[in-house]
């Protein structure tokens, strides 16, 4: 068998892992590079897309389906096995992806690729439930687990028979930061011959939720006490819908009034309606409120601005701005930047996991002038941050998940090299390099 990377190596986005048998070869994600390593998007595949079997997408984030498109079109034509929400967003998530790339005249995955494409690439998916055993072919079995990342995310359990020996593969894809509102804990996996783990978080610990709860509270109030206001760059999965979540539980228990809340991101209300549709794969708490007819995602003064940007301009303050995208590429987040980021009665909380080189990373690091869609803007507004509310697992969290794997060997994947490297010292795991090749 040989394992090899192509993306997500010393690095976040661009998660793909390839494993080749004597039979077989597939992918684990084919994600898009985001940040300085944009332009490997569209550089050629070190291996032939035609002959991949198949692919298993562990979730729907841009940095794991985000070059799908690009096998699709070099000529992949397997099955991609996921869950049934992980497909429904990745397909908006993709569509998205490339009318961004048009907007701001940047080279998407494959240049040929259209629209149509990525909908014909949708009809290679088999939708599967987590727990129990599926047979790919004679030699190979799967099993999905909940990563408790976002709605739909999975963890593979990949049992590989070669030779008359079965070995055991363990993807985390990206794991969950425990307890996390609306989707459920991630599950734990045990006898792994090979592991493979995120690292988005590996060199960290995140601040407790109620920490998180506690920010976001006060950079509340102190908007609403100077008649200011504040933007909240958001991601479109998970961390729109768990903000909403956080919000609808503040103003009904009268913790936050008097203040009207925007969502401008066209991504992120088509992402809450998919979850809409999935309850059943909430946790407890999520239905049980649901069950008391409680709309988790919508509260008094909130509401989904559709191509009315204006109309959040000329709202009276104080005010509160959900816009896309959490890591400041595309959405309609630029726009209220170059409109209030210069405003010292704004703030800006970031609560989104900066990568390497973006603009959201800039500002956290104390750039006091940046450019917004080619506007150099001044930053006189208040900066906060909040990782609590991160959908990834931490360093202990990790930890903790990788020993009771009771791996063989560990390969720890998709973070930065000080913290893919922290982790890996901690649970003796091997860092990989960009293309590298392992054979066991």
């Amino acid at each position: 068998m040989k394992v090899s990377f192509h993306g997500a190596c010393k690095e976040v986005t661009g998660s793909c892992i390839l494993i080749e048998t004597d039979s077989t070869k597939f992918l684990v994600d084919c994600g898009m590079f985001q940040g300085k390593s944009y332009y490997k998007n569209i550089e050629d595949f070190s291996f032939n897309p035609e002959d991949i079997d198949f692919v298993l997408l562990t979730h729907a984030h841009l940095d794991h389906c985000g070059r799908l498109p690009k096998i699709f079109m070099e000529g992949f034509r397997g099955r991609i096995y996921s869950t049934a929400p992980t497909r429904d967003l990745a397909e908006i998530i993709l569509l998205d992806a490339l009318n961004i790339s048009r907007i701001e005249k940047k080279p998407f995955v494959h240049p040929l690729c259209q629209e149509g494409d990525i909908r014909h690439l949708m009809k290679f998916f088999t939708c599967f439930d987590y727990g129990k055993k599926r047979k790919i072919n004679d030699d190979i079995e799967i099993r999905l687990r909940d990563a408790g990342h976002i709605l739909g995310s999975a963890i593979f359990e990949v049992w590989i028979k070669e030779n008359g020996i079965t070995k055991k593969l363990v993807f985390s894809g990206d794991l969950g930061n425990m307890p996390s509102p609306i989707v459920k804990d991630p599950e734990f996996v045990d006898d792994a011959d090979l592991l493979f783990i995120e690292s988005t978080y590996g060199n960290r610990l995140h601040e407790s939720k109620e920490m998180g709860d506690t920010i976001l509270i006060e950079e509340i109030k102190n908007t609403i006490a100077k008649n200011g206001i504040l933007m909240i760059p958001v991601f479109a999965l998970e961390r729109t819908q768990e903000i909403l979540y956080r919000l609808n539980s503040f103003f009904e228990t009268e913790k936050i009034k008097g203040v009207n809340v925007f969502l401008d991101s066209p991504l992120a209300q088509k992402a809450t309606n998919i979850y809409k549709d999935y309850i059943s794969f909430y946790d407890k708490d999520a239905k049980d409120l649901i069950s008391k007819g409680d709309d988790i995602f919508d509260f008094k003064g909130f509401e989904m601005i559709k191509g009315e940007t204006e109309k959040v301009f000329n709202a009276s303050n104080p005010k509160i701005i959900l816009a896309g995208s959490g890591m400041f590429e595309g959405g309609k987040i630029g726009t209220y930047l170059k409109k209030y980021l210069s405003n010292p009665l704004a703030t800006l909380l970031i609560v989104s996991f900066q990568v390497d080189g973006s603009l959201g990373r800039k500002i956290i690091d104390g750039q006091k002038k940046i450019k917004v869609e080619n506007k150099e803007i001044e930053i006189n507004a208040k900066i906060s941050t909040i990782f609590s509310f991160s959908s990834h697992s931490d360093h202990g969290m990790l930890f903790d998940w990788a020993v009771r794997a009771n791996p063989k060997k560990i390969f720890v994947v998709h973070g930065e090299k000080d913290a893919s490297t922290s982790l890996a010292e901690s649970i003796n795991g091997i860092v990989p390099d960009y293309k590298n090749i392992y054979n066991f």
